[in-house]
């Protein structure tokens, strides 16, 4: 398997009232500091995570969410989501369009 055939990484565009809040990978989405915290004390009794916590807990958010955007875009609802809410360091998301391939 000299030539893997490459992943494509999801992508996600949000609108506010303004305009263009956010457009590129999903994974590179800003979350919320808080956020981070709060599932750090979740998931690992961390409530001061180093940058490995961080990243685990940055990755299980970014897996809910992707499911939670997947559902969604599967209805064609472009509405955000409670988690898309919740977790994104975004002010006032009105649309989001999420793109898988």
């Amino acid at each position: 398997m000299l030539f893997k055939s490459k992943k494509i990484l999801p992508s996600l565009k949000l609108y506010g009232t303004s305009g263009l809040l956010y457009d590129g990978l999903l994974k590179d989405l800003p979350l919320k500091e808080s956020i981070i915290l709060q599932k750090s004390v979740a998931f690992f009794d961390d409530p001061e995570p180093c940058h490995i916590h961080r990243s685990a807990v940055r990755t299980r958010l970014v897996a809910e969410l992707q499911r939670e955007l997947h559902a969604r875009g599967e209805q064609g609802d472009e509405t955000p989501g409670p988690l898309l809410t919740q977790y994104a360091d975004c002010a006032s998301i009105c649309r989001c369009q999420f793109k898988e391939s």
